[in-house]
């Protein structure tokens, strides 16, 4: 069966990995950039955890209480019974886990992903073959233009305008491709005067 992918917000919401090693790094590493409120828990930590901005440490062994309250788990320990007893504790109680290299422990993977800004792409192999989603993840990094990040914004930062000024969906539609594509040849540096003229023109053309 395949996993839905799911894109939620994570900022500032409490999520915890246990195991403080290289492979909860790579996963805290993964995490740092969406802005979740990260909780390692571990007896010891690697230099470059031990090291790392912008997380909680707690030098300890795991206990069931550091599930509560958690958006999500990630179980990155080398012992693979505080990892079943992690992810026995969040099925019970419906805590998305992920236990690294376990799949049949896992209610999600982590993707290889893609992001740029506020651009995000997600790729898995439902935990069949991370390699096969690395794989394509370089490709589609290697696809997405320079400056893409800066299209999103600018998309982003005229969106309401369009919205309000354009309420018949297909001219906003147009509008809109007419926007990205021109966003797009120029990498996002679309100036006020060009977005002006272009929704003057849909306006004139149908005024």
């Amino acid at each position: 069966m395949s996993y839905f992918p799911f894109f939620i917000e994570i900022g500032q919401k409490p999520c915890l990995v246990v195991g403080g090693g290289m492979v909860a790094l790579r996963k805290i590493e993964k995490l740092l950039p969406f802005g979740g409120d990260i909780t390692v828990v571990s007896p010891g930590f690697c230099r470059e955890v031990e090291e790392l901005a912008g997380i909680r440490r707690i030098c300890r062994k795991f206990q069931p209480q550091d599930i509560e309250g958690m958006l999500f788990v990630i179980g990155a320990t080398d012992d693979e019974a505080v990892n079943a007893e992690i992810s026995a504790l969040c099925k019970a109680r419906n805590i998305p886990v992920n236990i690294v290299d376990d799949r049949e422990k896992c209610s999600f993977f982590f993707p290889a992903l893609v992001k740029k800004g506020e651009f995000v792409a997600g790729f898995s192999s439902g935990g069949g073959s991370p390699l096969a989603a690395q794989f394509i993840r370089k490709r589609m990094e290697d696809a997405v233009p320079d400056g893409f990040d800066k299209v999103v914004e600018t998309l982003a930062d005229v969106r309401e305008r369009v919205k309000r000024e354009i309420p018949d969906g297909k001219r906003r539609e147009k509008v809109f491709k007419e926007l990205f594509a021109l966003a797009l040849e120029k990498a996002g540096n679309v100036s006020e005067e060009e977005i002006d003229a272009i929704l003057r023109k849909e306006g004139e053309r149908n005024g």
